[in-house]
């Protein structure tokens, strides 16, 4: 865990990683997707992480607590990318982001991510545990990763089901936490832009804080973590 005292910060979990069995990531790594193959399709097969079951007729699985809510770019516009957080208004910068996310799908004939409650509590969780535990990265204090985080919020809950997770966070101090200014830096990144534009996940969480302690000295701003995945089976 790296503390900062930078005005941004940025890294997302990227690559590629196939699993028998539910395992946690490599430690400290800032390049891994966690993947499972299910039942239909043999393990470390390089076409699983192209479609995988969903190839075999299968299709991605929704958990019922998904709400059906795109927040889609309305002619390009995402009102409030240029809010910066504060306590009072998470709600509307969390669904700024997501805006901004879908808008830069739609751009590339990608579907639109849609909220996924699991997702919501797991990236909300971890980015309260960098804002107020004053550190930056996907691994947390105790060794919790992307995978199980999502595994502990009932995501991913079953055992021989396929699965594809994923996870971009950032930082920034005053205008660079905004929105806009965060999601335009993952953009720059080709290990967050990856994320932002796979086609295979559908669902997301977006956890927002505008504590960041010591990462800003005192300065006002965001701090950001953004799960994504799909599950199938």
């Amino acid at each position: 865990m790296a503390r900062m005292a930078r005005p941004f910060a940025l890294a997302a979990a990227v690559g590629a990683l196939s699993l028998v069995a539910p395992a946690a990531a490599p430690a400290m790594s800032l390049s891994t997707r966690e993947s499972q193959s299910s039942p239909c399709k043999p393990v470390g097969s390089a076409s699983f992480h192209e479609g995988g079951c969903a190839g075999k007729g299968g299709r991605p699985r929704h958990h019922p607590a998904s709400r059906h809510l795109f927040f889609v770019a309305h002619d390009g516009h995402c009102p409030d990318a240029n809010l910066q957080p504060s306590p009072h208004d998470l709600e509307l910068v969390r669904a700024a982001t997501l805006c901004l996310v879908n808008r830069e799908r739609a751009r590339h004939d990608e579907a639109p991510l849609r909220w996924n409650d699991h997702l919501i509590r797991s990236a909300q969780n971890h980015t309260h545990s960098m804002a107020f535990g004053d550190y930056f990265g996907h691994a947390g204090p105790g060794g919790q990763t992307p995978l199980s985080r999502m595994k502990r919020t009932g995501y991913v809950s079953r055992r021989g089901v396929g699965y594809e997770v994923g996870e971009n966070i950032a930082w920034g101090s005053l205008w660079l936490g905004t929105p806009k200014a965060i999601v335009a830096g993952w953009m720059r990144s080709p290990g967050h832009r990856a994320n932002i534009l796979d086609r295979r996940f559908r669902d997301t969480g977006i956890g927002v804080s505008s504590h960041l302690g010591r990462l800003a000295h005192g300065q006002r701003g965001g701090i950001y973590t953004q799960d994504f995945g799909v599950v199938m089976g």
